[in-house]
């Protein structure tokens, strides 16, 4: 065993290897599309896993020892009180830290120096002395600081703790420092040692400060359970549901990295979906060139028979040279996807919300996965290729002329792959109809290799269409057509190279503006408005904190502001779900007042129910009419699902209910943000300054500023998320259509160098330059047209069926509509095959007429 597998290394080093040295372009342009396929597969899970390994790890590096987190329902927070009871009533529990998490904006402070310092947002974290139970990179932080063990408690006295905080070495802050923190003037009492912590961008204040800086005071984010040795983190956990008695959720810490994990999935999966099929474009480009490979050593392949080569070894070594190929391009993509991964970080400012770095970090698996993936699909590639080796005698091969190539596939051969590319088809169709959620996305990859499959049953109709096309140039023509008819492989694999880049660029990019648009379909509503007043930023959902109530008292006294409507959007943790809640009262404008039945609708607002986006109900397994029992901090309470309707659904998923309800029920007396209509004929850039006039002087609750955007910001806003969050996509699609482009290129130029022996004949008959440059010219052409036909084609049913998939994966209706870019597609893929050709033209028409007969 040992030695046959020695041996076939050898023969693969000796032979197979040392012929990819005399087809260099070939090889590269191959391996090329491998690399990129790792590459892309490396930066896609390097991208997206960062985002959730770096939200895992700044919680684990708070939660430390903890096994179960109390955390609030809503943004409200929960009642600090809680606490105590789980200290007095589960013996289990070792210790019961309370937390405070929020965000710190580091304003100015008081000297000259430190005026001139720009605002910073950092991490906000809140406890008290019990800190020190959690063992974790939080406490670490507070006693590596000038080797201090003490407790922060003991070594600060209260006066200090009242109006202190102890700050990370990344804010920049230095102690004694006098500052603001959310607008409240404080003293930085020490600085932390080291930044294990979100590289020491953190700030830490006594619990009561924290709960004054975030606006909670008597309220608390989360509370940490340690339990004591041998205490199960079932019964713990069954303890202090008892106590908790749905005013809070149970969880486990690290339930924000799965939080974190949904809320990328739309776009992660999206960009997903293009690298998969990347993968099987790497697999078709090496299967032709396995395909070339097994036509151009015809002569070396029978003499290795004569000498006593079985066609398994053939075989055999052939899946070891694609083996390579995949091996060398996934290695070669892994650094690569990793300076990609790291680009993309790094474009996102490296910070998530709240001011929390955002750190690249490579799953450990990823390199492996891609590198297999690459491997698996190079050789499946090469298992259909490799029938070429039975298809010749060494007799035959071993005669001058192009039989290998000329030899049609095996008629069983086509019915099969037929068949199979049929039934792959039609299941890529089943998955994305049937299959809801994120499984749906591998339904374009299926599709794809069902394409191809089919394409190669189809080899002989395809080839003839070329040759009838061919025909159409006359004198050149009729020539190119029976060399095309003499090597149907070369010419099938340059016709799919160019319909597989019209296919993905139709495919991907019509499913991105038919999305985009769509989205901006489903936020219909959202642009009503004349102003917004919100408590966070354009492009953020204004979740928390609350406006100051004076500020619509103000508004509504502007000269030319009609009516100004109350509005919440409120987060809320479902189990380990987290959903968006929009509260509503009857002069709202927004899409679900639109998309909403008017029963549905008339319902919602009197406080009979809840209208669900199609996410949130899938996430609940829920439908209309039926009723849902939902944890809130004031208890269990039951609601009815009214309707459920397309909406941009972020994280698990969105729903709408009364303001008045939403308030009674989260504990959230206010408002997030507020509707402006205006008066008609009224001068909105002077209402608009009075706002702005008004926010300023009026702060958030938490002392955060209030923005103030119009109504047509707001919804350009929401597509320009869509369409960023697509670009990435979008950059891949063109990475892959520029691979095949490359691989037109290459095919044509070898097309004519495998050729020179021949064109030397014509050439000596008395051919001209100008007749032999129009002969490649007009096989080019006519591979291109039928090539763009099938394109279109399988394109067309590649953007219908992607929109299915997006619509499974976001739950948004997205409606199929052709696009003018499609044009763009195949004038762009025409061109380059005529292009492509020019060179081989002028490189044929220039071939040395007694070289080329002569060579062998």
């Amino acid at each position: 065993m040992i030695s046959s597998l020695l041996a076939g290394l050898t023969r693969i080093r000796l032979i197979n290897l040392r012929e990819l040295r005399t087809h260099r372009l070939r090889v590269l342009t191959s391996l090329s599309v491998v690399v990129v396929s790792s590459a892309l597969l490396i930066a896609v899970l390097g991208t997206y896993g960062s985002m959730t390994e770096s939200v895992r790890q700044f919680n684990s590096a708070i939660s430390g020892a903890a096994k179960l987190e109390v955390t609030a329902i809503g943004d409200a927070g929960l009642d600090a009180a809680i606490a105590g009871q789980i200290r007095g009533e589960v013996p289990g529990a070792k210790a019961v830290v309370p937390m405070i998490r929020g965000t710190a904006r580091i304003g100015s402070g008081t000297t000259e120096t430190d005026l001139e310092k720009p605002d910073k947002t950092v991490p906000l974290l809140g406890s008290d002395f019990r800190v020190s139970s959690l063992s974790g990179d939080l406490r670490k932080a507070m006693d590596q600081n000038e080797n201090q063990k003490e407790e922060t408690q003991s070594r600060f006295s209260t006066e200090q703790l009242a109006s202190g905080v102890i700050a990370g070495p990344g804010t920049g802050l230095v102690k004694d420092q006098k500052t603001t923190i959310n607008g409240i003037p404080v003293t930085v009492l020490d600085v932390a040692g080291g930044d294990a912590l979100n590289g020491g961008g953190f700030v830490f204040a006594y619990l009561n400060l924290a709960q004054r800086l975030t606006a909670k005071v008597g309220r608390l984010d989360s509370i940490l359970i340690v339990p004591r040795d041998g205490v199960p983190t079932a019964q713990l956990r069954s303890e202090i549901n008892r106590i908790v008695d749905g005013r809070a959720v149970v969880v486990d810490p690290a339930f924000r990295a799965k939080q974190m994990e949904t809320a990328t999935s739309v776009t992660r999966d999206a960009t997903l979906l293009v690298s998969l099929i990347s993968l099987v474009i790497a697999a078709f480009l090496v299967f032709n060139t396995m395909n070339m490979a097994v036509a151009s050593r015809r002569q070396s392949m029978a003499m290795l028979r004569a000498l006593g080569a079985k066609r398994g070894h053939l075989v055999i070594d052939l899946l070891g040279e694609s083996a390579v190929y995949g091996l060398v391009g996934g290695l070669i993509g892994v650094p690569l996807g990793i300076l990609g991964g790291r680009a993309a970080v790094s474009a996102g400012s490296g910070e998530s919300h709240g001011g929390m770095v955002t750190q690249y970090h490579l799953p450990v698996s990823a390199p492996v996965i891609a590198v297999l993936a690459c491997v698996v699909a190079c050789v499946a590639a090469t298992m259909l290729a490799a029938r070429s080796v039975f298809a010749v005698s060494p007799v035959e091969a071993m005669s001058q002329g192009e039989v290998a190539e000329s030899a049609a596939p095996r008629s069983i051969l086509r019915q099969v792959a037929g068949v199979t590319g049929i039934g792959v088809i039609a299941g890529s169709f089943a998955v994305a109809l049937q299959v809801p959620g994120r499984p749906a996305i591998i339904a374009g990859a299926v599709y794809a290799v069902g394409v191809l499959l089919l394409c190669f049953a189809l080899t002989g109709p395809l080839v003839w269409l070329v040759v009838r096309c061919a025909r159409l140039f006359s004198g050149p023509g009729q020539l190119a057509a029976v060399n095309t008819e003499r090597a149907p492989r070369r010419a099938w694999a340059t016709l799919m190279t160019v319909a597989v880049a019209i296919a993905v660029g139709m495919g991907t990019s019509g499913a991105l503006a038919n999305m985009v648009s769509s989205m901006s379909d489903s936020l219909d509503g959202l642009a009503d408005p004349d102003f917004y007043v919100a408590s966070q930023p354009l492009g953020q959902l204004p979740t928390d904190p609350l406006l100051s109530p004076v500020i619509a008292k103000q508004i509504r006294k502007v000269p030319g502001v009609d009516e100004v409507t109350d509005g919440q959007w409120a987060t809320v943790n479902v189990g380990e779900a987290r959903i968006i809640v929009q509260g509503l009262t009857a002069g709202s404008l927004a899409p679900f007042m639109k998309k909403a039945p008017a029963d549905a609708r008339r319902d919602m607002l009197a406080g009979k129910g809840m209208v669900f986006s199609k996410v949130l109900a899938r996430t609940l397994d829920v439908g209309t009419g039926d009723r849902v029992r939902l944890a809130t901090p004031t208890g269990y309470r039951e609601t009815t699902v009214l309707a459920t309707v397309d909406y941009v659904s972020l994280d698990s998923g969105t729903a709408a209910m009364s303001l008045d309800l939403l308030r009674k029920w989260f504990d959230r007396d206010g408002a997030t943000y507020l509707q402006v209509t205006l008066k008609p004929g009224a001068d909105a850039e002077q209402v608009r300054t009075e706002l702005e006039r008004i926010a300023e002087q009026n702060p958030s609750a938490s002392g955060e500023p209030v923005d103030v955007h119009s109504g047509t910001q707001a919804i350009e806003s929401s597509k320009q998320i869509v369409e960023q969050s697509g670009a990435f996509t979008v950059a891949i699609q063109w990475i892959v259509s520029g691979a095949a482009a490359i691989a037109l290129l290459n095919t044509l130029l070898l097309s004519v160098i495998e050729r020179r022996r021949e064109l030397g004949v014509l050439r000596a008959m008395g051919a001209s330059r100008r007749f032999i440059s129009r002969m490649v010219l007009a096989e080019a052409a006519a591979v291109a047209i039928v090539g763009s036909v099938a394109g279109l084609l399988f394109g067309g049913v590649l953007h219908w069926l992607a929109d299915k998939i997006l619509s499974a994966t976001t739950s948004v209706g997205v409606e199929y509509s052709p696009q003018p870019s499609t044009l763009l597609f195949v004038t762009i893929a025409m061109a380059l095959c005529l292009l492509g050709a020019l060179v081989p033209a002028m490189r044929a028409a220039r071939l040395n007429i007694s070289e080329s007969i002569a060579q062998e």
